[in-house]
């Protein structure tokens, strides 16, 4: 099986990204569905769980640029195959299972509040659940556990920060989060399945 050359990494990732932005108009157009709450919501909304909540989006960034250059082939493979898996069960959600959220009144004159309700405005309603936040990050935080397993508490930190803002803010319910986790895995167990199942087969 031949070295996978830079242009080819970026187009898996490309494709990836494009199954991914299905959430836009999911969010920004579904109407009707359910929303997913559990007897014991809504968790109090506290705005400063907005700063973890950007924060995703740098590691994501993160996650990107450690698949284009330091992962090697058999571990990119594992982390595209996984990355497919996962957003296209997600956008499939999406599209035939609509769900939202009943977004929270941010009144606070505080910068915090000010950037919660930017999210609000920009994020829709729609999409809820899987969270995207959730089943994302995991995805990175799954694979930075098994191959830089010396950071591992770092990795669980990171996820543990992004999975209670994404409640605590507002976007979604409990339940949201926890079938964006629970995805992830599953996409990390089929990424690692599906490369090794190649790799022997090369």
């Amino acid at each position: 099986m031949g070295k996978i050359p830079f242009a080819k990494r970026l187009l898996w990732l490309l494709a990836a990204a494009a199954i991914q932005s299905v959430y836009i108009p999911a969010s920004q157009a579904t109407s009707g569905g359910i929303a997913p709450k559990l007897p014991f919501e809504p968790l109090p909304t506290n705005p400063v769980w907005v700063i973890p909540y950007y924060f995703t989006f740098l590691f994501w960034a993160f996650g990107v640029y450690w698949a284009l250059f330091k992962l090697d082939d058999r571990a990119f493979r594992a982390a595209i195959a996984a990355s497919l898996f996962v957003v296209s069960i997600g956008a499939a959600t999406f599209v035939l299972f609509p769900t939202y959220v009943d977004l929270p009144l941010v009144s606070g004159a505080d910068v915090f509040s000010a950037l919660l309700r930017f999210v609000q405005l920009t994020g829709g309603t729609h999409a809820a659940l899987p969270s995207g936040h959730n089943y994302v990050s995991m995805l990175i935080a799954a694979f930075g556990v098994h191959y830089a397993p010396r950071w591992r508490w770092l990795w669980i930190l990171i996820i543990a920060l992004i999975s209670v803002s994404t409640v605590l803010t507002g976007q979604h319910y409990i339940l949201d989060a926890l079938t964006g986790l629970a995805l992830g895995w599953l996409g990390f167990r089929f990424g690692l399945w599906q490369a090794a199942r190649k790799n022997a087969g090369a």
